[in-house]
Order: structure tokens, then sequence, then C-alpha cells
């Protein structure tokens, strides 16, 4: 399926090199396809740059900067695409360099992942077989998170 995508993406990316070609001339694409490769790099520093200074901060104040975490990601997987030459991705990278479209990708994929993960979850604990007899395992007994406290016995030392 990924192999599939990725085959679609790059036959995506010839129609709009053709295109634009079409309409500017082929050493004129060309060109702009190597600067704007070129310049990607800068634009992903300038804007990286500004999120490593927003982890310092939150560091500093003793809190953990997950939102700059998953946005030092997301400018991350935008500056590969814009590194890569080609038009489509190249717009798609510089639209991650925008923080309020990076933020809206952010939190759909987040729910997106929330939502796999809760499908999961409950298909996973719905009824088990046991020999002849189903057991009904009720999500709500499943603990959310495992237990990692050591009890005595287990090798801890207190």
């Amino acid at each position: 399926m990924i192999f599939l995508g990725v085959l679609v993406f790059i036959a995506a990316e010839i129609v709009a090199f053709v295109a634009v070609a079409h309409q500017i001339g082929f050493l004129w694409a060309l060109l702009l396809l190597i600067v704007v490769s070129a310049l990607g790099p800068v634009v992903v520093r300038r804007v990286g740059l500004g999120v490593l200074a927003h982890t310092q901060e939150r560091l500093g104040r003793g809190e953990m900067p997950t939102r700059e975490l998953l946005d030092g990601l997301v400018i991350l997987i935008g500056g590969v695409m814009i590194c890569v030459p080609g038009f489509i991705g190249d717009a798609l990278g510089l639209l991650l360099m925008i923080g309020p479209v990076r933020h809206l990708v952010i939190r759909t994929a987040g729910h997106r992942l929330a939502r796999r993960v809760q499908t999961v979850r409950t298909d996973r604990w719905r009824v088990v077989s046991v020999g002849s007899q189903p057991v009904h395992d009720e999500p709500s007994s499943v603990p959310d998170r495992p237990d990692l406290t050591l009890g005595p016995g287990d090798g801890a030392t207190r």
C-alpha cells in the first residue's frame, strides 16, 4: 500500500513538473526546482531555531516540551519534502513550515492516532475463548497503563 502511494506521488510530481515546464519553459522550471531545493534548508533552519528557542524556554521552566518536540518532527518531515526536488513536495513542505498549519497537522494526526489506539484496545478485549467457554473481558477491567510498581519478593530494594 505504501509502495503504491509512493508511485502515485512520484507520478503526480512528474505531471506537475511537466505542467509547470509547459507554462514557463523547461529550463526555468528546472531552475525553480533547484533554487527552492537549495533554499529549503535555510527555511527549515530558521523555523527550527524558533522551535528550539521555545523548547529551551519550556525546559528552563521545568516543563516537558512535548508540543515543541512534535513541532520539530513535523519540521523535519517538511524539510525533507522541501529538499527533495518536486513542486508538490516543495509546496507541502513549505506549508508545514507555517505554525498554524503545522499545529493543525499535529492535532489531526493526534486525533486519528487516538481513535486507532482506542479501536485496537476495544477490539482486543472483547471476547476471549478459553477452551469451550467464552470469557468476557470488560474494557473497564483493563488498566489504561500497566502498574509498574514493584511488590515484595520481586527483587526490589526499598
